[in-house]
């Protein structure tokens, strides 16, 4: 059985509660599955505890989790926590809104035109082919150790998903609509708007997560190797180097919690406000 979240809930009232009585029961329902989805994580936070306070691993290369988080609480005192969200989240926003504006119009154009797929898939091959940590030393010679070195990694590297989804999404939409659209009288722009966009925004939007959490993972490591004076894959190698593991830990933590925030509200939120709610796709019960 699936889980319950909170629409399913509400589905799932028994028509014979109201008022008082049916909001008591909504608030059970997502109280436990609050629980249940919570129980795997503290499972996990209990067995770190323990291996860490039982000396298995050395504290320096294991520490607790109390000193983790100590860790995560003082760095955000000095203000350095701060500015290295904030950096590494300018980097990201900027190359995936250029790297969605780019790979979006590409590929709408490869999936409407036979002569752009024909001259643009191999190169589009290619590009997904070479991993994009491997031009982060070619952006360097380009750009030196400055933003615009990941940011343009990033930016092709998204546009690439997108495009890749895009093309993908206007392919796939069935015949059968385009053949009525256009018996009905729907032709070039029109049929463009009307049937084949929004019958490809599924994968479209699929595609701007794909291109995020590419690009998402890209930013640490080309923070990594950039030099640049800020941002969390910075703090993470430069506390690699002064064998501080507490900040290590304390920058992945922060790096999943924030890609699993800007995920889920901002992308998940935009599938739900469109393509779900248009009943493009159906939403998990």
């Amino acid at each position: 059985m699936p889980p319950l979240n909170r629409d399913t809930a509400a589905q799932a009232v028994p028509t014979v509660l109201t008022g008082r009585a049916k909001s008591v029961w909504l608030f059970r329902a997502t109280l436990r599955q609050f629980v249940v989805n919570a129980l795997p994580i503290l499972a996990v936070l209990a067995a770190w505890e323990l291996i860490a306070r039982s000396g298995l691993i050395h504290a320096a290369l294991f520490p607790s989790l109390e000193t983790i988080f100590g860790t995560m609480v003082s760095l955000t005192q000095q203000g350095i926590l701060l500015r290295d969200v904030l950096g590494s989240l300018f980097r990201l926003l900027v190359s995936v809104l250029i790297g969605i504006a780019l790979g979006t119009t590409v590929g709408l154009f490869m999936g409407t035109s036979r002569l752009a797929e024909r001259a643009l898939s191999p190169l589009l091959s290619f590009g997904l082919a070479v991993p994009g940590i491997a031009l982060i030393p070619l952006a360097i010679l380009w750009f030196g150790l400055t933003e615009q070195t990941i940011i343009a990694i990033l930016a092709l590297e998204v546009t690439l998903v997108v495009m890749l989804n895009t093309w993908g999404a206007v392919k796939a939409v069935e015949q059968r609509f385009i053949n009525a659209a256009r018996t009905m009288g729907a032709e070039g722009l029109q049929l463009f708007v009307r049937v084949l966009l929004p019958g490809s925004l599924p994968g479209v939007i699929t595609g701007y997560r794909l291109g995020f959490s590419r690009a998402w993972r890209i930013l640490v490591a080309g923070e990594m190797l950039a030099g640049v004076a800020n941002g969390l894959g910075y703090r993470i190698y430069e506390a690699r180097q002064l064998l501080a593991s507490d900040i290590v830990y304390a920058g992945i933590i922060v790096i999943g919690v924030f890609g699993l925030i800007l995920e889920r509200v901002f992308l998940r939120s935009l599938e739900a406000m469109t393509v779900e709610r248009w009943g493009l796709v159906r939403s998990l019960e």
